[in-house]
């Protein structure tokens, strides 16, 4: 149990932005079915997982690139100086 709770910790720690992102999209996603339940518009209460997909998708796109972005960045140093 102990090195479930290091494996959370890690995660809120060193990959907050993707820990942050998913339960950003979880509420997103849960708002939209939640909204399409009160207005009785079965369409958009439907629409939610693909509107958590996306969502998760984006997320994933912009670690990737923020990823790159780093390793170029490592990489081209020592031929800056």
């Amino acid at each position: 149990m102990k090195e479930a709770w290091e494996q959370i910790y890690g995660l809120l720690v060193e990959d907050g932005q993707i820990a942050v992102g998913t339960l950003a999209a979880f509420v997103a996603a849960g708002a939209v079915a939640a909204l399409g339940s009160r207005l009785h518009n079965d369409l958009l209460r439907n629409s939610a997982g693909f509107v958590l997909l996306i969502l998760l998708i984006a997320l994933l796109l912009v670690n990737v690139y923020t990823a790159g972005r780093k390793a170029y960045g490592e990489l081209s140093a020592p031929w800056r100086r």
